[in-house]
């Protein structure tokens, strides 16, 4: 009976690796992703009106997805709250918490994702999509 409890367990182990994964870039590490993020940080402090989001292609061929709330929400922060993959669709959820500080003209998250599957969606919470950026990289 035991075993097989072990084996239920590696088997979820294992189901739970085969699925991409996302992480968030903390900011003071921006350099590391590629130079490319530097730029277009700086631009959105430059551009505070820009909102939306851009994918950038950084090593190994992952993707980087910058997400901004434009300067009239300059008194929030954006966190993760749900990425969802499938074959048909990739779709990011974001969330706005308040700021501790207005520190940010332009408020952003740098998203990590394995890959990008399908369609591609940024969203909030309610559901109200991000457009993508007319930023020309």
């Amino acid at each position: 009976m035991r075993l097989k409890w072990v084996w239920l367990f590696v088997i979820m182990l294992l189901l739970a690796g085969c699925q991409p994964s996302y992480w968030v870039l903390e900011k003071e590490r921006i350099g590391e992703g590629s130079s490319d993020l530097e730029i277009y940080a700086n631009y959105l402090q430059m551009h505070a009106d820009v909102k939306g989001y851009q994918v950038f292609t950084i090593s190994e061929g992952k993707k980087m997805v910058v997400v901004s709330l434009g300067s009239s929400e300059n008194d929030k922060q954006l966190e993760v709250s749900d990425v969802k993959f499938s074959s048909k669709e990739t779709v990011v959820t974001v969330k706005r918490k308040p700021a501790s500080k207005a520190n940010e003209t332009n408020p952003y998250i740098l998203i990590g994702l394995d890959k990008i599957e399908g369609e591609f969606l940024v969203q909030d919470e309610k559901g109200n999509r991000f457009e993508e950026t007319d930023y020309q990289q």
